[in-house]
């Protein structure tokens, strides 16, 4: 099986370690402004300027996801996790426009500190769908099944889906080399 790794875009000028579901609520609304103002233009920070529908959507798909993956035998250290893509993912990238992404090798995370939603877990359970949650092994297992490629799991698994969304549990200080 090829190596497999996971992206996590970021606008130019941010910080792609801090996740604004990591703040206090009040906290959130306020940066949630500050960035939708700042970046009007921006398809990205969208959702900061219906945040008010956003966050609770959001702590949602992240309170869900979260539970499912305890329940697989995760351990998440994180109450919300950081938000990646298996591979590569054109949708996202143009989203952010910016070619300024996170890569991190998918073998040099923890199982327990990685899961794996089919689609986007917020826009899933906004549409009335439950996300389907994978482990690592759950997710390895079903690329072998599908010869060892990843492009033929994608086509068999994903849909109308554009990627695979990837939760980190984690502190990121581990990650940093």
């Amino acid at each position: 099986m090829e190596e497999l790794y996971i992206t996590h875009y970021f606008y130019p000028g941010t910080d792609p370690w801090k996740n604004i579901m990591n703040l206090p609520e009040q906290e959130a609304f306020r940066v949630a402004a500050e960035l939708a103002d700042k970046h009007k233009d921006t398809t990205s920070f969208g959702r900061f300027s219906d945040f008010a529908n956003y966050y609770p959507d959001r702590k949602r798909a992240d309170e869900y996801v979260r539970e499912e993956f305890i329940k697989l035998g995760g351990r998440p250290e994180l109450k919300h996790p950081y938000s990646f893509v298996l591979g590569e993912c054109e949708y996202l990238r143009n989203w952010f426009d910016t070619n300024d992404k996170i890569v991190l090798a998918l073998s040099d995370i923890s199982d327990e500190q990685i899961s794996f939603t089919l689609g986007d877990s917020c826009a899933l359970l906004i549409h009335g769908e439950e996300p389907v949650v994978l482990t690592k092994a759950m997710l390895l297992d079903e690329i072998s099944a599908c010869d060892g490629s990843v492009e033929e799991y994608c086509k068999k698994s994903l849909g109308r889906y554009a990627y695979i969304e990837v939760q980190l549990w984690a502190d990121r200080s581990i990650y940093r080399r």
